[in-house]
């Protein structure tokens, strides 16, 4: 049975900051800020529900765990020898530690496995953004390590949170074993899925059923050869829809002016840059650890062969794989062979 903990807030109160109390804490009534990120109770309630529902169908054991940093209390789930070497698992934004669920299995046999939940998203660490204009990302992720009193540890993220390890690995090298980036944002320029979103997610924002339906029962197409691959991860596509009808995205990367009660374009236009322009070569030539990029071969927000040979004259040593049959972030749509890369990358000696 996982062992299901209390909220951040309440974490606060426990002697080490870790889990410990019954699954009723997740249900009690809190107040202001912990709901300023959801567009009301209600849909705050259904994310956490829907944490909980993967939780009890996980096929490993795991137990909460909170550690406190200069950002607030962060939670994460935890699994695998506790001797065994760290791997920290991070999502991207609007994710959470459960998304890690075809991970924690496998990787918990050889790993103790740490996934996150990142603080200022939905999940059950504190309601406070990081910024993403700066390298907060590197300073709470460095505060997650000594909470944990871990030296070093591999890292593996996806998406946004592929980001956080490549900062990672370029201003605290020295806290890396190895760093694993599956569809990372910040390594090329790259396409804004415009078509998709507005297509699929936008139009359907007040009908959270609706967009889980239409991303389970369809294939995602391919624009390579016109084909197709898989479908959405069942799951996965729930949080999306929940998050699209539920979550405030815009005040959870720091672009809601709260004195205004608009948001701040300047700034968005800032942070968009993160997610869709590249790093600057000089400073992804500062990245110094041992490296696997991984992408999708139907990856949207790329073109994955050009964005990985470019890296690899930035960055020489660094290796990647390119899984078939997959889009953005392999772990989702072929999670057996995206984990056997992985695996087989954190074990070479």
């Amino acid at each position: 049975m996982n062992t299901i903990s209390p909220t951040a807030a309440q974490a606060r109160e426990l002697p080490n900051g870790n889990a410990g109390i019954a699954r009723r804490a997740t249900e009690a009534k809190l107040v202001d800020p912990r709901f300023s990120l959801y567009k009301s109770t209600e849909g705050y309630r259904a994310i956490m529900q829907w944490y909980d529902d993967v939780l009890e169908k996980l096929d490993v054991e795991v137990e909460s765990r909170y550690v406190r940093t200069r950002f607030g209390v962060t939670h994460m789930l935890t699994a695998g020898p506790k001797d065994a070497e760290p791997l920290i698992l991070v999502p991207g934004i609007a994710g959470c530690a459960p998304i890690w669920r075809r991970q924690l299995g496998p990787f918990a046999k050889h790993f103790r496995v740490y996934a996150l939940d990142i603080v200022g998203q939905p999940g059950r660490s504190d309601p406070i953004p990081l910024s993403l204009l700066d390298d907060q990302c590197v300073h709470w992720l460095c505060d997650v390590l000594d909470g944990l009193d871990i030296d070093k540890a591999h890292f593996a993220g996806t998406s946004a949170g592929g980001w956080m390890v490549l900062r990672m690995g370029i201003s605290a090298p020295d806290r890396v074993l190895k760093a694993v980036m599956l569809s990372p944002t910040g390594v090329s320029r790259a396409r804004l899925p415009m078509k998709i979103w507005l297509g699929r997610a936008l139009n359907k924002r007040k009908d959270a059923d609706a967009l889980e339906k239409d991303l389970t029962a369809k294939n995602v197409a391919a624009k390579t050869h016109g084909g197709s691959f898989g479908t959405f991860d069942r799951q996965l596509a729930r949080l999306m829809a929940l998050c699209t009808r539920h979550y405030r995205v815009d005040r959870s990367i720091g672009v809601y002016n709260e004195k205004t009660g608009r948001i701040d374009f300047v700034k968005g236009l800032r942070v968009l840059g993160k997610f869709f322009l590249s790093e600057p070569k000089k400073v992804l030539r500062k990245f110094n650890v041992p490296a696997l990029l991984v992408f999708g071969e139907h990856e949207v927000l790329y073109s994955p062969n050009k964005v990985c040979r470019r890296m690899h004259r930035l960055i020489p040593g660094m290796t990647h794989a390119v899984i078939k049959g997959a889009g953005h972030a392999a772990i989702y749509d072929k999670p057996e062979e995206a984990n056997a890369r992985i695996f087989e990358f954190l074990t070479a000696s």
